[in-house]
């Protein structure tokens, strides 16, 4: 359930990720959900945020001539804020209060979406 949702709410917070996701069918699907989990796994092992965000966009640039993910700082920037909402939310506490904030008005604004 919360794989479906995370494909759902990335291609919904983010135009060129729904025009992916409709263009590469399951190769987007499994691009954004290992991206998203491992983004997930990152912030859990420790470093902080940042070393996160550089390890999965690391991983992400190696993997594109196979998945061809969009690689902008929105793409990314989607991928880990719904990740953050939909896969991993207890590791929402490892995130500065201000980006958590804009993490969770993010939330409001997909749950009024489909609701």
């Amino acid at each position: 359930m919360q794989d479906a949702q995370y494909f759902t709410e990335v291609g919904e917070a983010d135009p060129t990720l729904a025009t992916y996701e409709q263009k590469e069918g399951n190769v987007a699907l499994r691009a954004l959900l290992t991206d998203g989990s491992a983004f997930c796994a990152l912030l859990t092992r420790g470093g902080g945020i940042d070393q996160a965000l550089v390890s999965e966009a690391v991983g992400t640039r190696s993997q594109e001539a196979q998945t061809h993910l969009p690689l902008s700082v929105t793409t990314y920037n989607t991928m880990e804020s719904v990740a953050l909402l939909t896969l991993c939310p207890s590791e929402q506490s490892l995130v500065p209060a201000a980006d958590r904030a804009n993490i969770r008005a993010l939330g409001a604004s997909l749950a009024g979406r489909s609701g």
